[in-house]
């Protein structure tokens, strides 16, 4: 696993959510809100969920173990979320852009939110976040397809294809 490598799979994730992020701007505010029976309940649980895992890895890669996950209560609307969620991208893509190739190996130490202390190598919890993101989404364009909204694609292969040269 390369740097380079993670950082085209960072580029994805931010590019697959902003696809997302279209279909769930097109829905109404009782759509977002709706209990659907998924893990998260609403696509609005679902948004948060994302936003903040990435939000608690990056915040333990950094150095800081929190100990709750941001509330989806203090995130009501979309905009809260946006606005939140674009800080969150912010710190994500800085942190990534800063790595060099032989911090992939290095271990974080970090505490998860009971309080247990667990260790990994980085490149580990980067390919995790991304996969932990891409399992996600693809449950709130299950929910927004169940809703009756339209879905895009998110395939890494579009991806690639369309920005960094891939053809197969």
């Amino acid at each position: 696993m390369t740097l380079d490598y993670l950082r085209t799979l960072y580029d994805y994730n931010y590019w697959a959510h902003n696809r997302v992020w279209g279909c769930v701007m097109a829905l109404s505010d009782e759509q977002f809100t709706r209990d659907t029976g998924f893990s998260w309940r609403s696509i609005r649980g679902q948004m948060v969920h994302v936003m903040s895992a990435e939000w608690m890895w990056f915040m333990r890669i950094n150095g800081t173990s929190p100990q709750a996950p941001l509330s989806e209560a203090d995130f009501p609307t979309r905009e809260k979320i946006r606005e939140e969620w674009y800080r969150v991208e912010g710190m994500v893509r800085a942190t990534v852009e800063g790595l060099n190739p032989d911090a992939l190996d290095e271990i974080v130490v970090y505490h998860n939110t009971k309080g247990d202390e667990y260790s990994e190598p980085l490149w580990q919890i980067l390919l995790h976040v991304i996969n932990h993101s891409t399992d996600h989404r693809a449950q709130i364009l299950a929910m927004i397809y169940q809703l009756g909204g339209a879905t895009v694609e998110q395939d890494l292969i579009l991806y690639l294809r369309q920005f960094e040269g891939f053809s197969g």
